[in-house]
């Protein structure tokens, strides 16, 4: 489907905000501009979306984006490669957002949401297309890459490996390199290599955004894609599958322990299975229930036993006794393979 396309259907389901982004964005990496009927459409759908998101947040900030600072970034991003300029005051939301993000948050912004509102800013920033913001946004980004360099582990990730990537990006796409930003992209990228060897990466939207890293670049280089690279075609495998094999088998402790009374269940599990694997056998074979909702980058937990998240409030993973289990703080899945008690306690 292009977007250039003249067809009049008004049919087809409407994307959420962060899929019309992530899409357009596909389309510039596929070297194309949104042009035509279709296109403009496409184009304005997303502009409505970041006003209305706008009008959550309110004139005096004291609101919260219906969707999160994350999508916001990604839509302002989006139609920045696309050189369609938004409004001063949209941008300005987002700039307000990382200056003063300690009156807004509890905590502090999540790593990859500072990672997405960096590359917004970075590709503002290079594409001047909104100039009277421009002091502003050079002083915002900044600040953006300060923080995301104090949140790198002994390890080397940015906060954990599934933001490390869109952080990556970001310190890659910088217009001010200094030896402690090379240094530290350097253990950055020697991480990520290390998790890719214990297969961390499993969700489509988490390799989307690790991709651009191995192969150098940035969504910022969406401005303008290098369009004459031989394409790399990827050819079916025709390896002989190995003989079906029992798979080994893990006990999995699943407890509960916001709800009265608290819920405690042991499960079997193949090994390697996800948490949601976990989540569904606890359901099939005891009285526990959850619920989910489809995200960017896969089901989101809203409820358990009953109990549903609420406004800025939501459930927490943890494995025992008290360690979060990794995810991508956009949303991503939790890692393939599960420890044998994972607990669930709402925050």
């Amino acid at each position: 489907m292009s977007a250039s396309s003249n067809d009049n259907s008004d049919s087809e389901a409407k994307p959420s905000m962060g899929q019309l982004a992530l899409y357009l964005l596909a389309l510039r990496a596929n070297c194309e501009f949104v042009g035509g009927r279709k296109g403009g459409r496409l184009v304005s759908q997303l502009k409505r979306f970041l006003e209305d998101e706008k009008g959550a947040i309110g004139h005096n900030h004291q609101g919260h984006p219906h969707t999160s600072y994350y999508q916001y970034g990604l839509g302002i991003l989006a139609l920045c490669v696309h050189q369609k300029r938004v409004h001063d005051s949209v941008v300005g939301k987002l700039l307000y957002a990382v200056e003063y993000e300690q009156h807004l948050q509890q905590d502090h912004f999540p790593v990859d949401t500072l990672a997405m509102a960096g590359l917004a800013f970075s590709c503002l920033e290079l594409s001047n297309l909104n100039p009277n913001q421009r002091n502003r946004i050079t002083v915002a980004l900044g600040r953006v890459q300060e923080k995301i360099l104090k949140a790198q582990t002994p390890e080397g990730h940015f906060g954990n490996v599934y933001s490390t990537p869109l952080a990556l990006q970001l310190l890659m796409a910088s217009l001010r390199p200094t030896v402690e930003l090379g240094t530290a992209c350097l253990k950055a990228k020697a991480a990520l290599l290390a998790s890719l060897q214990h297969k961390a990466f499993q969700n489509p939207l988490m390799i989307s955004q690790l991709l651009p890293i191995l192969n150098q670049k940035s969504y910022v280089d969406l401005i303008s894609p290098d369009c004459q690279a031989p394409r790399v075609l990827l050819e079916p495998s025709t390896e002989t599958p190995s003989q079906t094999q029992v798979p080994e088998l893990i006990h999995v402790t699943l407890k509960v322990s916001s709800i009265f009374p608290s819920y405690r269940h042991s499960v079997s599990v193949p090994v390697g299975s996800s948490l949601e694997d976990v989540l569904k056998k606890a359901q099939e074979h005891s009285r526990f229930r959850y619920g989910t909702q489809a995200s960017l980058s896969g089901p989101y937990l809203t409820s358990v036993m009953g109990k549903k998240a609420g406004e800025r409030e939501f459930w927490q993973l943890l494995r025992a006794p008290d360690t979060p289990l990794l995810q991508g703080e956009s949303g991503g899945q939790p890692p393939p393979d599960v420890s044998p008690s994972p607990a669930l306690s709402q925050h």
